[in-house]
């Protein structure tokens, strides 16, 4: 299947999770938020999230300063 994280195609197996997604393109899963079609998943909720084909995937990286 086939999926885009920040606009960047990715083909998974199907049944991948969010997590699995972060994990094939060597994204930490600390200090980010995700979002999936436009609704915010939980950080608690990336292992159980099953991806479907065409899913868009937004990566948002927390960072200090001002």
């Amino acid at each position: 299947m086939n999926v885009t994280i920040n606009d960047i195609n990715l083909a998974l197996p199907s049944g991948a999770t969010l997590l699995q997604a972060l994990e094939v393109k060597d994204i930490k899963p600390q200090g980010i938020a995700t979002a999936l079609n436009g609704t915010v998943i939980p950080a608690s909720k990336r292992e159980s999230t099953t991806l479907k084909d065409g899913d868009k995937i937004v990566i948002i990286k927390a960072f200090y300063g001002g």
